[in-house]
């Protein structure tokens, strides 16, 4: 019997230190995941003081080496835009004024958020694609399934 008991307690005193460890190990990672979001909470200050160190900069500040760096990225956030319109340009669509969503240049309303776009003279004919077609219940234009209102007469889809 002396046998079974020194068992007993050998696995009674294994299984406490499983549950220890396991404890241990749960506690780390939850003090790691903690850690973490601290991190994370410093690297967007540090990005909060940066942009509000570059505004402070641009509206006059005293370090030409700031400003050369501040012209830097405003410069480069011209290019950025030039880019995006000329890929804009390419694949026939705009953005919308409101929501940012891309748009066939030819649509009147935003398939996303509803609102009115400027129509312009010359509507470039946009890539055809392979989404689901719908038609539009009030004016029976097509539209695709993603959009939530029809681009053409902005009636919001059924």
């Amino acid at each position: 019997m002396a046998l079974f008991d020194n068992l007993g307690k050998k696995i009674s005193a294994t299984t406490q230190n499983v549950v220890r460890g396991t404890k241990d190990m749960t506690e780390i990672a939850r003090l790691n995941s903690l850690i973490g979001d601290e991190q994370k909470q410093i690297a967007k200050m540090y990005s909060q003081i940066g942009k509000l160190y570059y505004e402070a900069a641009q509206s006059g500040g005293e370090d030409p080496a700031l400003q050369d760096l501040c012209q830097a990225v405003t410069s480069a956030k011209e290019r950025i835009e030039k880019h995006n319109e000329e890929i804009r340009r390419i694949k026939g669509i705009k953005q919308c004024p409101d929501c940012g969503a891309e748009l066939p240049r030819a649509s009147v309303f935003c398939g996303t958020c509803g609102a009115k776009t400027e129509v312009e003279s010359k509507p470039e004919k946009p890539q055809p694609k392979e989404d689901a077609k719908r038609f539009c219940s009030n004016c029976g234009a097509e539209m695709t399934a993603e959009l939530a209102f029809c681009t053409s007469c902005g009636q919001k889809k059924e």
